[in-house]
């Protein structure tokens, strides 16, 4: 797992005002030290001006905002050596965390949304988000959905409870190989590794190989177990830079199941603070809320959309973990939902402003998950 440079939080110091005398002499020049500040803001802004442009937005004074806030919490690095030059990394480039390891489809999702960004890999899901509520990185980005597998409850959960924003997507596709040692053959392979998502996702191909199919937590760590512990009965499925980074050979490519259909993902992005509103982008806004119980609840939940032609692309619920039961006026029980929506628009917009109130009124829990560049 990369190193990530550590944040402690401070309380920032009161302004002070300096006062000139008449007749008393002018203030010294400028330190070294003050020029060299000077230059590392400068090279914030800029990175922060790529990393607007790279989610559809455009650059402008308003960039600043991040980095003032990120001064007002008072944050700094540790006085070590190499934790100052993670500082200085931290300056120039966007750090991203992702789960998995170095080769998972996350990373690449990240050098494709920012190609000069530097991804932080991360073992669960919570040091993900962790990793940029604690200021170790600017921003995470996450799988959510698939088109073979459709939504990834687990993360979509995540999104609720982690406090972040959502301030971009990105879709990709997932191109699957087998990968092994470079003098193992496909005949060869008695087990494969991958994260189980991929497992299922290349389950017509798996009974043709007829291996023991075993799930890891990523499918590029599934690579990078092979060419540490050197197992020749067996493969993985990765990508084909994770086969490149370890050292593999691709033995089949592009193996997921086909008679499904393509095979892409939906990544977002999640930061700190929400997206900034630029009214030459098109957006999209992604929440949840929950129902009363009763009779047309959830057309009239619709409504608040349908009577300002706002539109919904997508809209799919589950269970609520916390209170999953729910008792009727009519003395039965069944389930109690929750709802995830996506619609075209920004919450800083007049109409999606009405809704965001109207809807609000009219649900026990509701909340923004984030507003953000769409694209498609």
């Amino acid at each position: 797992m990369a190193e990530a440079t550590v944040f402690t939080a401070t309380r920032s110091p009161s302004p002070k005002v300096a006062l000139r005398v008449r007749g008393q002499a002018p203030p010294p020049p400028p330190t070294r030290s003050s020029v060299s500040k000077s230059r590392r803001l400068k090279t914030r802004q800029t990175r922060n001006n790529k990393l607007r442009i790279s989610l559809g937005a455009s650059s402008g004074p308003s960039s600043e905002s991040y980095d003032t806030r990120r001064r007002a919490h008072g944050a700094k690095a540790t006085t070590s050596e190499s934790n100052e030059r993670n500082k200085s990394r931290w300056l120039d480039v966007p750090r991203v965390s992702y789960h998995g390891v170095p080769g998972a489809f996350s990373s690449l999702a990240a050098k494709k949304l920012l190609p000069d960004c530097e991804p932080v890999a991360c073992e669960t899901l919570e040091l993900v988000t962790a990793s940029v509520t604690q200021w170790s990185s600017d921003i995470a980005i996450l799988p959510i959905q698939n088109t073979l597998e459709g939504t990834l409850h687990d993360i979509q959960d995540r999104l609720v409870s982690s406090g972040l924003h959502i301030i971009g997507e990105v879709n990709i596709p997932i191109i699957h190989c087998l990968v092994a040692l470079p003098h193992v053959e496909k005949t060869q392979v008695k087990r494969v590794l991958s994260h189980p998502s991929a497992l299922a996702q290349c389950s017509t191909f798996l009974k043709e190989v007829d291996a023991v199919r075993e799930a890891v937590y990523d499918t590029a760590y599934g690579a990078k177990v092979i060419k540490s512990e050197s197992l020749e009965d067996t493969a993985a499925i990765a990508s084909s830079e994770a086969a490149a980074k370890y050292g593999l050979k691709v033995l089949e490519k592009n193996i997921h199941d086909k008679e499904r259909g393509e095979n892409i993902q939906r990544y977002l992005i999640l930061a700190r603070d929400p997206a900034e509103y630029d009214e030459s982008v098109s957006y999209k806004t992604s929440l949840v809320f929950t129902l009363d119980e009763g009779p047309g609840q959830l057309f009239k939940a619709l409504s608040v959309f349908a009577l300002r032609d706002m539109n919904i692309t997508k809209i799919e619920s589950r269970p609520l973990r916390a209170n999953p039961i729910l008792s009727t006026d009519e003395g039965t029980k069944q389930f109690n939902y929750i709802f995830y929506l996506d619609y075209l628009g920004h919450t800083s917009e007049l109409k999606c402003k009405q809704a965001m109130r109207h809807l609000q009124e009219i649900t026990p829990f509701f909340k923004v998950l984030g507003s953000y560049p769409s694209h498609g």
